[in-house]
């Protein structure tokens, strides 16, 4: 687990790695709290992190414009702007935030952040162990994107890589056990994480690919997918 904190301000950013490093040493054997209080515009520091605050009034850039070019490439890790100004908290709604954490209010709204992100580590921090070509293979259930069936094998596919093995769908969907993967098709399941838009036949991933919604699965899937929304 890498949590990555970017604020211009050094003493302020210092103090807020302190409150998030006692959180995340509750729930992870191995993480890390980085901080950046410089050369906001180097991009490649905001890859391999599952964590981000950032500030929204950095020195020569908007906290907010880096998310936007971020999410370009399908971030799909947390973000939590850090503001004291309560006002940019609309202008934040276009990236879809996780959270913001007004500065004046520090304490308090990260009691309350720390709730949310525990439920959320709950959920996607799962892990998911099977054999895999005759030895235990485990990934986490936040990096399944959908699993696919054909024939007598299945196809979990994930950020970086695709395992293919010898299983059911339904046999992998008990495995996996969690609401937030959902089979939409008698040949495939998404992971709710990673939807972009849904039609009335299709569902559009976040890397755009197209998975078909059968008739069959339409209205338990749009029932799953509203509570997944608004929970």
């Amino acid at each position: 687990m890498q949590c990555l904190v970017v604020d211009d301000d050094r003493k302020f950013s210092y103090k807020l790695s302190g409150y998030i490093d006692s959180f995340l040493k509750g729930i992870f054997k191995n993480y890390q709290v980085l901080e950046i209080n410089e050369k906001f515009a180097d991009f490649s520091q905001y890859q391999n992190i599952d964590l981000l605050f950032i500030d929204i009034d950095l020195k020569d850039l908007n906290g907010i414009n880096i998310i936007k070019r971020l999410q370009m490439n399908n971030v799909d890790y947390p973000i939590i702007y850090v503001s004291s100004r309560q006002e940019l908290v609309f202008s934040s709604l276009s990236t879809q935030p996780f959270y913001f954490v007004r500065k004046q209010n520090l304490e308090n709204d990260l009691k309350e952040l720390f709730k949310l992100l525990n439920i959320y580590y709950k959920k996607t921090m799962k892990m998911i162990t099977f054999d895999y070509y005759g030895r235990k293979t485990s990934i986490f259930l936040k990096d399944i994107h959908y699993i696919t069936s054909f024939g007598h094998d299945i196809s979990i596919v994930c950020d970086q890589e695709t395992y293919t093995y010898r299983s059911s769908l339904k046999d992998a969907l008990k495995l996996i056990d969690s609401p937030i993967i959902v089979q939409v098709h008698r040949s495939y399941a998404v992971s709710m994480m990673y939807i972009k838009e849904v039609d009335k036949n299709n569902i559009i991933l976040k890397d755009e690919t197209c998975i078909t919604l059968g008739k069959k699965y339409v209205d338990e899937f749009m029932f799953q997918y509203r509570e997944y929304l608004i929970s």
